[in-house]
């Protein structure tokens, strides 16, 4: 499914980009200065939920969430149903299980798209690797 991202990202780097407190804000900036990004899968609802839940008065409300999200990430992609659907198995075929499969839907997602994807997450390029995901790590 061909996007007009030159490169997604997953929440980690999402909530960088947009957090100028978080510690990988600087280097978030650098990396997609001039690029036209946007979300993989569902990091556009953990973004959400991690926006309107952040502590203090870095919380936003619903609306203006919504509204960074589609001002900041104009070229998210989803992940395609053929992926979905086919999602257990390849989870299962590359070993990978327990919530590292919520990191597995985004790079799937990528992966579909054929874009790079961003990720602050050490944790997680395990999982993309297993994935074949292209990542660059932050």
């Amino acid at each position: 499914m061909p996007i007009s991202a030159d490169l997604l990202l997953d929440t980690s780097a999402a909530i960088a980009l947009v957090h100028d407190q978080n510690p990988a804000h600087e280097r978030i900036l650098q990396l997609t200065h001039g690029r036209v990004i946007g979300l993989a899968g569902h990091a556009s609802v953990e973004m959400y939920s991690v926006l309107t839940r952040m502590p203090g008065a870095a919380r936003v409300s619903p609306g203006r969430a919504q509204e960074i999200i589609e001002r900041s990430f104009p070229a998210s992609a989803p992940l395609s149903p053929t992926s979905a659907e086919a999602a257990i198995a390849t989870f299962a075929d590359a070993g990978i299980a327990g919530g590292s499969v919520y990191d597995g839907l985004v790079g799937l997602a990528a992966r579909d798209a054929a874009v790079t994807l961003l990720t602050c997450d050490r944790r997680a390029m395990g999982t993309y690797a297993a994935l074949r995901v292209e990542v660059l790590l932050a």
